[in-house]
């Protein structure tokens, strides 16, 4: 029977008109790649807010109460905030990046157990014992000067992008390529 079968008909301009929508869309991802951008920051500051995830960070002496403060003082990585407040993502045509500008997030993220030297500048330091034996509050000058010490922190990754975060990157683009394909970009 001749008239058995499919028969599929394309607009050629429509068809053009659309392929170049769905090129333009997988070419360029500016559209989509800022808000790609706010939900990796919004996750990474969610590991700081939960203490880390999927699995939970090391306690800091800070957060443990053995820092001699007599109490637990706070959460691990974020005392100020300043370190979980400098995420910051941006997107463009092609790239997502999401990091901080804090100089001692890599030795928080990878952890760090190495000899280091640290500068000491001039300051006055009130002292209220001096050999174990109590005395009345003196300044004391205490000239600039460097030391070595051990520093030694555990690994405490925040920057992890969560499967979570990877399904709603997803839906993300998907819902971008279905109005590009659609037209109602």
């Amino acid at each position: 029977m001749a008239g058995d079968g499919l028969t599929l008909t394309l607009e050629h301009s429509k068809f053009d008109e659309t392929l170049r929508l769905l090129l333009k869309g997988v070419t360029d991802f500016s559209g989509v790649t800022p808000v790609i951008a706010t939900i990796l920051e919004n996750s990474v500051r969610r590991n700081f807010r939960e203490g880390g995830r999927p699995d939970k960070w090391p306690a800091s002496k800070r957060a443990d109460g053995q820092a001699g403060y007599g109490k637990k003082s706070g959460q691990t990585l974020v005392d100020t905030a300043v370190l979980m407040n400098s995420i910051v993502g941006v997107g463009d045509a092609t790239s997502v990046k999401v990091g901080t500008n804090a100089p001692y997030a890599a030795a928080h993220n990878f952890g760090i157990d190495k000899q280091i030297t640290q500068q000491v500048k001039e300051h006055v330091r009130r002292i209220t014992q001096a050999f174990g034996k109590q005395i009345e509050m003196t300044a004391v000058r205490v000239k600039s000067h460097s030391r070595k010490i051990h520093m030694k922190l555990p690994a405490r990754e925040f920057m992890l992008v969560q499967d979570s975060d990877w399904e709603d990157i997803n839906e993300v683009i998907t819902i971008n390529l279905q109005k590009l394909v659609g037209g109602r970009r």
